[in-house]
């Protein structure tokens, strides 16, 4: 009996090791999932549910309206430069008004802006509202990830901003669905007044982000300028390298979603055919990848590198433009979308931990401010390159695969980086 018994407790000791392995294993997986990124992520998903209702219809409303291909560039490239000018200001003003607050003010502006498009008779309104709209996205982007470097353990960055952007694509997964079904009982103006009542739950949920213990802002006398580090180990003239790399990747990466945005919903049409409705559906396979596998890459980012897992997601991202162009079957583009939308979301969560590394010195404001307003400025390039190609060539295609530019800039300036160190976690 005794010896029948020994075996169970073995089995029966093994089996709880291997259950506290389990449960610590997921303990420190999600140990960047903090209050403060619950809401923000929640607050992610509300908005992009509107935001990608309307992102896939706005060059078909603008040409509705009368806009033609050289319009439809200065329309996102309008939105860019807003866009530029609010990350600088937020860049500036953190310094002086608590980064979540200005969370609220960016997006409450951005849910006014589209209540204005909506409205819209003719495509210079249209391009003015947009570009409001721009000015209060600009704010709202750097402040929140102001907010995040301030409030998320620093090893745990690529983490946290992954569950931003897998949030985010969550609701790009639903919206394409909602919006076809608004086009349908509606025209294309509704769209716009749907990311308007998402953006003001979004603005709601702002008011109640908590205070991070590092929230107080410093005036600018009492921040001494210190060098900034990438894992603590690169000297003031290497740092500098490393910014300005990062300033390139993402500048980058920017002008390869200017062209993506002014030529993608039209050539859906256009060349494959596509109705309306499938040309958001895009868009929900982009948010199913980064769902499901987003959030698995940023955790091995921070785990394995940060470097090299946004060198496998800017690969990622570079097959969409390919296969689209290569007007290859709906299967294979589904499932190229799904590992792109991973793409970006790892690609994303790593690039923000570099740069929140990069700037630990001091005046991280005024850096994330000019980094992310001068970068932005690279959607203006690539949707002028874009709609200009297209416009001169007639062929949309063209325009679409100048998105495979700017993304193979990526891969080469991320191949310049040095390859960073995990950084330990405390404990």
């Amino acid at each position: 009996m005794w010896a029948a018994a020994a075996p169970r407790r073995c089995d029966h000791r093994a089996v709880t090791k291997i259950r506290a392995s389990i449960a610590e294993r997921l303990r420190r997986s999600t140990r960047g999932l903090t209050p403060a990124i619950a809401l923000l992520g929640a607050m992610a998903f509300i908005s992009q549910v509107g935001v990608s209702i309307m992102l896939p219809l706005l060059p078909l409303y603008a040409t509705s309206l009368g806009a033609t291909p050289t319009v439809l560039g200065l329309l996102t490239s309008s939105f860019a430069i807003l866009i530029a000018v609010g990350q600088l200001g937020g860049g500036y003003l953190v310094e002086r008004v608590a980064p979540r607050r200005l969370v609220s003010l960016g997006i409450g502006t951005y849910a006014a802006a589209n209540v204005l498009i909506s409205t819209a008779g003719a495509a210079l309104p249209l391009i003015a509202f947009r570009s409001l709209a721009g000015l209060g996205s600009g704010v709202n982007q750097v402040s929140e990830r102001l907010y995040v470097a301030q409030a998320i353990d620093r090893t745990r960055l690529a983490f946290a901003n992954g569950v931003l952007s897998a949030a985010g694509s969550a609701g790009a997964v639903l919206g394409p669905t909602v919006g076809g079904l608004l086009v349908g009982v509606s025209d294309l103006r509704l769209p716009f007044l749907a990311v308007s009542a998402t953006s003001a739950l979004a603005f709601v949920g702002s008011l109640f982000l908590p205070k991070p213990p590092a929230e107080a802002p410093a005036k600018a006398a009492e921040i001494e300028p210190t060098e900034p580090t990438v894992g603590r180990r690169f000297a003031w003239s290497a740092a500098t390298r490393i910014l300005v790399l990062l300033f390139l990747i993402q500048t980058s990466f920017q002008a390869g979603f200017g062209a993506f945005i002014t030529t993608y919903a039209v050539f859906t049409q256009e060349r494959l055919r596509w109705a309306t409705a499938e040309v958001g559906l895009v868009f929900s396979a982009f948010g199913l990848g980064s769902i499901l596998l987003g959030p698995v890459l940023a955790n091995l980012a921070d785990r394995r590198g940060r470097r090299d897992i946004a060198i496998l997601g800017a690969g990622l991202v570079l097959l969409f433009p390919i296969v689209f162009v290569a007007e290859l079957p709906r299967p294979v583009l589904y499932l190229v979308s799904v590992l792109s939308g991973a793409g970006v979301t790892a690609l994303e969560a790593s690039y923000f931990a570099l740069l929140a590394d990069a700037t630990d010195g001091g005046r991280r404001g005024r850096a994330y401010g000019w980094i992310s307003a001068l970068s932005s400025l690279g959607i203006v390039v690539g949707a002028t390159g874009a709609s200009q190609l297209w416009d001169r060539t007639g062929d949309v295609g063209l325009g679409l695969l100048t998105t495979a530019v700017g993304l193979g800039l990526v891969v080469g300036f991320l191949l310049l980086f040095p390859r960073d160190r995990p950084v330990s976690a405390p404990g």
